[in-house]
């Protein structure tokens, strides 16, 4: 159905972890991959936000035979008005993208148990993917879960199709989502949410880094901040959150005012976001952790951050450019 829609297409298998890394469930002796747990829905959803907001993504080449990853690849979605991510764990990512306004639809395949169950078993032993009678025991299992999975995708949000009519669907909805790019009014936001962020620097091998962090059930990565509350300034709020986001309290004679800054919101649809920005050379502990609502960190370099991994637009049309001029 993927294929027959002409649409750009993310395969969510290439997100699998590799078979050594620890804590893989396991299910007929051998790792579980239908498990949602032997997936890395952070990496998808980074992908996914980058494709829909900058038309490109680095994405990772994973071998289903060898379990585990190989190479990376640039998947470029160009002009397309939609993508489409493939795979069993799709529902995975209904409520993060439909919280960042980048949901169109979310289908799942309703097909007759016995041809899911031989379509599935020709395919893996064409590509090898396992030993036959691990195949065969792996595919009788998951032909009794099948009801019950269907059930669960409907429930997290998903509608059942059949092949023909959901690629039809998704020709429409493709033909609808060109005609609202035609008549949608640049610039036009919604809310404007007041929030602080800091900037922390390093040297690094290449020049001056860049702290960056990755908000729970999200794809942008951005600077360690938020939102104001009541009654607090700007220099108040940065501290907070500094203190919440990576359990680190800094003097506030250590923040320099880098700028007061406007751009799109990188999670929140509609919304404009006005930001003061502080800078912080106060060295950070290693190995940092993240905490409250962060999933994870990565320090870029200030003269080239690289690609593949979407950055927040506040962070890229601003505190970027003004590094780069200190």
């Amino acid at each position: 159905m993927s294929r027959r829609s002409g649409l750009p297409v993310l395969g969510l298998d290439e997100f699998y972890r590799d078979q050594d890394d620890p804590g893989l469930p396991r299910r007929f002796g051998i790792v579980d991959w239908d498990d949602p747990a032997s997936w890395n829905a952070g990496a998808a959803l980074e992908a996914l936000t980058a494709l829909a907001h900058d038309g490109a993504a680095e994405v990772p080449i994973y071998s289903i035979s060898q379990s585990r990853r190989t190479g990376r690849a640039r998947l470029d979605a160009g002009d397309a008005p939609l993508i489409i991510a493939e795979g069993i764990f799709a529902a995975e990512l209904i409520a993060p993208l439909a919280a960042a306004g980048l949901l169109a639809d979310a289908i799942v395949l309703h097909r007759p148990t016995p041809v899911v169950f031989g379509l599935r078993l020709l395919r893996d032993l064409r590509e090898s993917r396992k030993p036959p009678l691990t195949l065969l025991r792996r595919g009788w299992g998951l032909a009794r879960d099948q009801r019950a999975d269907i059930d669960g995708w409907i429930r997290a949000g998903m509608r059942p199709e059949g092949l023909h009519a959901g690629t039809r669907w998704l020709h429409r909805l493709t033909a609808l989502a060109e005609a609202e790019s035609r008549h949608r009014i640049p610039g036009q936001m919604g809310d404007v949410l007041r929030i602080t962020a800091v900037s922390f620097l390093r040297d690094g091998p290449g020049g001056a880094e860049l702290l960056a962090v990755r908000k729970r059930g999200t794809g942008s990565y951005m600077q360690v901040g938020g939102k104001l509350e009541p009654g607090e300034s700007a220099l108040e709020a940065a501290l907070r959150e500094v203190d919440e986001e990576i359990g680190v309290q800094l003097d506030p004679a250590g923040l320099d005012l880098l700028g007061e800054f406007e751009a799109v919101a990188a999670n929140e649809p509609d919304t404009t976001v006005r930001s003061t920005v502080f800078v912080c050379r106060t060295p950070l502990p290693e190995p940092l952790t993240v905490r409250a609502e962060l999933a994870d960190h990565r320090w870029f370099r200030i003269q080239d951050p690289g690609s593949g991994t979407r950055l927040a637009p506040l962070m890229v049309q601003h505190i970027l450019p003004a590094l780069r001029e200190l």
